[in-house]
């Protein structure tokens, strides 16, 4: 099929530039490098010859005469878009042999190469095609593309990686001499000082990226957007935002671009996220923050943005909470490792259900060791000082308060004749059955009371509620001789689950 290209954009054989250009921008809204790398690729390198002048007319050319060559090419245009780099570039070989002056043809040949890795061939390719069109801009730009592509496949620390991000920028200079209002080339440039972390390189060749053509608008979107991962890359988050409000500024009323936008911004923000929850870092976590808050500028009324942003929002502000309450001598550890366990679920805790289940009994263990005073205070406390971790566990936080406070209340106002926790004859019921305060069945159960009913909040509020009652029960007991039977039977089969 001819005019591929053409098809892949979905544009006339008589597009104009601005044509060209907003049929790329939809396009890639819905093929992002991030979720569809491969198709972007393609779509990419359509509008990279059709933008250039010389490399379209030259496309074009082709594709008007020799009706052999048209077939091989639509040909090879299908193994590309199926990724059959090895089939694609038979094809293009073969073309070549009966059009050899074909540049398009063998810049094709070239980008096929590169995404096959054959470097040398790649390299080769490029250099005939810049020796014989000195003057074509966007093969100095796939010339440079192959160099940084080689330089990326070599590991950190062998000096050949930055030999070959020098020698992919200076085929990008090139292309930006040719044609300095294209912004392509300098973004290229900036993107291999981010390779090799020189973030002042990077942004100064992103900023002359921006207003290449002599305005400002949207078509520099992807500087401004590189500006912003520069700026992450360099832990310059508030730069962001600052960086946002340049996108807003220069936003067309178009909203299928606003969605690419905040599209753009919310998968950035969602890797974060991912990296954050994994690491447990503040940091990123406050880095997808940054990129999911402007996600929401851009499309406000996307509800999956919103709640996503708002759930990072209340972790962040958790974490920085918690870095006071930590050393907070008012609350109780208890609290603090609460506090600690809800934010890790928050993030998505790697642990088990049951290692979950088994570190949170631990917590309750340890909080029910507390006093009724301090666990109220605390519960408090966290209330009006730490909102957010308050809220990661609002209902938990307030059911613990709202005991304290009531077993509190009950001890403000219980009677002065009520006996003391140490009593040896504040076991009514037992003691009323067995008649002395010093059997063997009273002694268990004032021995479980102590060991284990005060060790727990709502063992206290039991006991509590056993104080009122406990009295007026014992005294039916000591009236009616077979209620005491009945009592003694129960009270005996109970005592053989009760701990030694």
């Amino acid at each position: 099929m001819a005019y591929e290209l053409y098809q892949t954009l979905n544009i006339p054989t008589q597009a104009s530039p601005e044509d060209i250009r907003r049929a790329y921008y939809r396009l890639v809204r819905k093929h992002s490098p991030e979720k569809d790398p491969e198709r972007f690729k393609v779509i990419r390198e359509a509008y990279e010859t059709l933008s250039d002048a010389k490399a379209k007319q030259n496309y074009d050319s082709v594709q008007q005469h020799g009706g052999q060559i048209v077939v091989l090419l639509s040909q090879a245009e299908e193994r590309m878009e199926e990724e059959n780099w090895p089939e694609a570039i038979r094809l293009l070989k073969h073309t070549l042999v009966l059009s050899p002056g074909a540049d398009s043809i063998r810049n094709r040949l070239g980008l096929c190469y590169i995404h096959h890795q054959q470097w040398d061939e790649a390299t080769k390719t490029y250099q005939i095609l810049t020796a014989s069109n000195p003057d074509v801009a966007v093969y100095w730009s796939n010339f440079g593309c192959a160099n940084k592509e080689i330089a990326e496949t070599i590991s950190e620390g062998d000096s050949r990686r930055s030999i070959y991000y020098q020698k992919a920028r200076i085929c990008f200079q090139k292309s930006v001499d040719l044609e300095p209002f294209n912004s392509q080339p300098f973004m290229a440039i900036a993107q291999t000082f981010l390779a090799e972390e020189n973030y002042t390189q990077a942004l100064k060749w992103a900023e002359k990226a921006i207003g290449a053509d002599g305005k400002i608008d949207f078509q520099d979107f992807d500087a401004l957007f590189l500006i912003c991962i520069i700026n992450l890359r360099s832990n310059q988050l508030e730069q962001v935002t600052a960086t946002a409000d340049r996108i807003i500024a220069c936003l067309p009323a178009d909203e299928d671009i606003r969605k690419y936008v905040a599209a753009k911004f919310a998968l950035i923000g969602f890797e974060l996220l991912e990296a954050g929850a994994k690491y447990i870092n503040p940091q990123i976590l406050k880095a997808a923050l940054t990129f999911m808050s402007a996600a929401k500028r851009f499309s406000p009324d996307n509800a999956e943005i919103a709640t996503i942003q708002r759930e990072i929002s209340e972790v962040v502000n958790a974490f920085n909470e918690y870095d006071i309450l930590k050393d907070d001598y008012q609350i109780i550890n208890g609290f603090k490792r609460l506090a600690a366990f809800r934010i890790l679920n928050a993030l998505g805790s790697e642990d088990s259900a049951s290692e979950r289940d088994r570190i949170f009994k631990d917590i309750i263990s340890e909080i029910s060791n507390s006093t009724d005073s301090e666990v109220l205070a605390s519960a408090k406390r966290i209330k009006s000082k730490y909102p957010a971790i308050y809220r990661l566990n609002a209902e938990f936080f307030a059911r613990l308060e709202k005991v304290a406070a009531e077993i509190s209340r009950k001890q403000q106002y219980q009677p002065q004749t009520q006996p003391t926790n140490n009593s040896s004859d504040d076991c009514f019921v037992v003691t009323a059955t067995y008649g002395t305060p010093h059997a063997a069945e009273v002694i268990k159960y004032r021995y479980f009371r102590d060991k284990y009913l005060r060790k727990h909040i709502l063992g206290r509020k039991f006991i509590q509620h056993y104080y009122h009652i406990g009295p007026l029960a014992a005294s039916q007991i000591k009236k009616h001789p077979n209620l005491k039977k009945i009592m003694a039977l129960i009270l005996g089969k109970l005592a053989k689950y009760l701990p030694n």
